[in-house]
């Protein structure tokens, strides 16, 4: 779910950006619960910066 959250929280596919409250809706979540997956997610990217680092040099 983190990843999704991101996903469409940045627009990494081609979509537009959509806001918390939009995400919640679309999974019908609380916001709480989407600012929870979107901080874990980020502490996981934070985590792996180097090796994303590496991979995107490459």
């Amino acid at each position: 779910m983190n990843v999704q959250v991101l996903t469409l929280q940045f627009g990494l596919e081609g979509q537009g950006k959509l806001t918390v409250k939009q995400i919640a809706q679309k999974f019908n979540f609380s916001h709480s619960k989407v600012r929870s997956a979107h901080g874990q997610g980020m502490k996981a990217l934070r985590r792996e910066q180097d090796e994303i680092k590496n991979y995107l040099v490459s």
